[in-house]
């Protein structure tokens, strides 16, 4: 497993499903009001029309973080996937008239997934011009500082589970629980477990 996972074409291919099941978060969330994998802003500009917006927003984030990707070593999944995708580039869509594509669940999928290997082939093609030896300066500094000061903020977003739904907070203490264990992330845990028990109890839009 651990061989698989270190191939280059299966990070390619983690990035296709990643973008694929955004884009169809979007259309969920167009269509229905539920299912956005973003912040609430992002959908709030969506759902305004300020496209423009939306993509200036989201857009700064998916190039930033497809540059800190291959220097770092880290691909924020929050910043460049969820917002640089799930709103950036699905504002651009719609800017330039492609919004189309994401009115059909089925389309939004394979926009998304060709997105995802346009951005896994650009990432994998900077990580090969990189010189050897190349450090990545102070961007490792805050990836370093936000995983630790994610630990800290574990219990609000406990918190924030409970309060939406026992259901999301019990399940979200027990990915915490298991992180805890393995020594990982404790908010990679805690989302983790609440991504599960919103498969099998969703949370409607208020």
């Amino acid at each position: 497993m651990k061989k698989l996972f270190m191939n280059d074409w299966f990070f390619i291919a983690i990035m296709v499903l990643m973008c694929a099941g955004v884009m169809g978060g979007v259309h969920m969330y167009l269509t229905y009001g539920t299912g956005y994998m973003n912040v609430l802003v992002g959908g709030q500009l969506l759902q305004s029309g300020d496209y423009a917006q939306a993509a200036g927003f989201g857009g700064g984030f998916l190039l930033a973080r497809i540059l800190e990707g291959p220097l770092v070593g880290i691909l924020d999944i929050g910043g460049s996937i969820m917002m640089g995708v799930g709103c950036g580039l699905v504002g651009i869509m719609y800017s330039i008239g492609l919004g189309w594509m994401l009115e059909n669940f089925v389309m939004s999928l394979i926009a998304g997934a060709v997105i995802g290997a346009c951005i896994g082939l650009i990432i994998m093609a900077i990580r090969k011009l990189v010189p050897n030896g190349v450090q990545a300066g102070g961007s490792d500094i805050m990836m370093g500082v936000g995983h630790q000061l994610a630990n800290w903020l574990a219990p609000l977003f406990l918190i924030s589970a409970l309060a939406t739904s026992v259901p999301l907070g019990v399940f979200g203490a027990l990915g915490g629980a298991v992180a805890y264990k393995f020594d990982k992330n404790l908010v990679g845990g805690i989302i983790i477990g609440m991504f599960i028990a919103a498969f099998f109890w969703p949370v409607s839009a208020a």
